[in-house]
């Protein structure tokens, strides 16, 4: 199991069931936009597993406590409790806006809502804060019959930035749902998720608008701590307009549905022909080890999908790296398949 032993015990002396550890919120939650902070966001999801949501007490007060803060979190006791009142101050000021269909005036309406109503803790000592969420909130984490996601926390604790929070909460909508489910594999595919549209939700809309940079410091980031530390292995494709990424698809397992990730192969990089003369024993090498390279990847898209064929650029280095190694058989070979592949595409 990847979840890390440690963090399971930290929680267990946290919780006595499983079920404590859901967190449960409308889907307009999950798709809001705020931007928070990782120590925010970790205080946010501790709160939202005291909630009772197929409960009515709207008014209910959630006591949090700095030991159970920092078991579940693996954070050190003697800062928990300064970072408790901190935190839960700094994101009450903070907003969370979602949109909401407005029947009336048959329009989206953007409405900005606050998380908490209420933030009580001793003014001198104690080590624990009591929180109520705001009535505005309230419906989206109360008497909840449909439109909603749940999560267990045991396989978030040890996320590690705000957008992996978000992102495993996006993944975790389409979880269930049959329509993005390949019922043989197990595996699950969601539909294009705009780029800005992420971006806006998870507070980054004016940032990293260079999508290598947004790649390399919060998309690939995440992925990676949650394929470590979650139920979830994820792979993601990239849709581009012209040479502007717009949308990503995430394709992922559950780790318990004991199924596999069927990715199509990425193509392999071949070494640069060595500086040495034609017809040389290390040019030959050199062409082995990129005909090894060709067929391992020919045979792995063959595995992904028995349709996917080598590329012409591919078929034509082929012919060339038999040529370099006198097999005259694999270069009449691979030269007959490009001209069937010619050919077909001709006829088309």
């Amino acid at each position: 199991m990847k979840i890390r032993d440690s963090v399971a015990r930290g929680l267990v002396g946290h919780t006595s069931r499983a079920d404590d550890a859901l967190v449960t919120q409308g889907n307009q939650l999950i798709e809001g936009s705020y931007d928070i902070t990782l120590t925010e966001i970790r205080l946010l999801w501790l709160a939202l597993t005291k909630i009772q949501s197929k409960g009515a007490k709207t008014s209910a007060e959630i006591v949090l406590t700095a030991s159970e803060y920092s078991s579940m979190y693996k954070l050190d006791m003697s800062n928990s409790a300064n970072q408790l009142k901190s935190v839960s101050e700094t994101l009450g000021s903070k907003p969370i806006i979602t949109y909401d269909w407005n029947d009336k005036k048959n329009r989206v309406d953007k409405v900005i809502r606050y998380w908490f109503s209420s933030i009580r803790y001793g003014a001198n000592l104690g080590a624990d804060v009591t929180l109520k969420f705001s009535e505005e909130v309230s419906p989206f984490l109360y008497e909840l019959k449909n439109e909603f996601t749940q999560m267990n926390v045991f396989n978030m604790a040890s996320l590690d930035t705000p957008f992996a929070f978000r992102l495993y909460s996006w993944l975790s909508r389409y979880r269930n749902l049959d329509k993005y489910k390949a019922k043989k594999s197990g595996v699950i595919s969601t539909e294009p998720i705009a780029l800005d549209w992420m971006k806006d939700r998870a507070g980054l809309l004016n940032k990293y608008k260079d999508f290598k940079n947004f790649r390399v410091r919060v998309l690939d980031p995440a992925v990676d701590v949650i394929n470590r530390t979650t139920d979830l292995t994820v792979k993601y494709e990239t849709i581009s307009a012209g040479k502007k990424v717009t949308d990503i698809v995430f394709i992922y397992i559950v780790e318990n549905d004991q199924a596999y990730l069927r990715v199509k192969p990425e193509p392999p990089k071949l070494p640069r022909r060595p500086r040495v003369l034609q017809g040389s024993s290390k040019e030959g090498d050199w062409a082995l080890q990129c005909l090894d390279l060709i067929r391992d990847y020919e045979k792995r898209l063959n595995e992904y999908d028995s349709k996917e064929l080598l590329s012409l650029a591919y078929l034509r280095k082929k012919s060339n790296y038999y040529r370099i190694i006198g097999n005259k058989d694999g270069v009449d070979i691979t030269e007959k398949e490009i001209e069937n592949r010619k050919l077909r595409k001709a006829r088309k």
